[in-house]
């Protein structure tokens, strides 16, 4: 497995190129990046968002707004907290939601640099944890 730089839209950041890239006709507006993987048919996304940061100066603004979402979403939030990743602050986020007999994970972790706000986003089956590793090197990645 090799990495590969992602450089634009005012980050950077690696992933290993076992994961493929989404369709850019799929993704939504906001999307930077879009990535899935599939193992033993249990698929997994990591997705990146850019968004104006408006008067969201600290990431502790950004909770309300993102367990709101969640929540109305029918999402049951299991933790929020703010972290710290290379110096930076982050928002991190996990909700879960029954999806048959298997439990679906989404993960949130939110930054601001520079008037903008970064969310990563994991979305994988609580059962099948393989993705949540590389979601951690691709966020420890991150430079500006």
């Amino acid at each position: 497995m090799s990495e590969i730089l992602f450089d634009s839209e005012g980050i950077k950041f690696k992933y290993t190129d076992n994961w493929g890239e989404q369709r850019k006709d799929v993704i939504g507006p906001d999307c930077i990046k879009a990535l899935f993987k599939v193992k033993d048919n249990n698929p997994a996304t990591i997705n990146v968002y850019k968004k104006d940061a408006g008067n969201n100066e600290f990431v502790a603004d950004l909770e309300y707004s993102i367990t709101r979402n969640f929540k109305t979403q029918g999402w049951d939030i299991v933790e929020s907290k703010i972290l710290n990743l290379n110096g930076k602050a982050v928002i991190n986020v996990i909700a879960n939601v029954e999806e048959g007999k298997k439990i679906l994970e989404l993960q949130i972790t939110g930054l601001i640099n520079d008037g903008n706000v970064y969310i990563f986003e994991l979305m994988h089956f609580k059962e099948f944890p393989f993705a949540y590793n590389d979601y951690l090197d691709v966020l420890n990645s991150v430079e500006f």
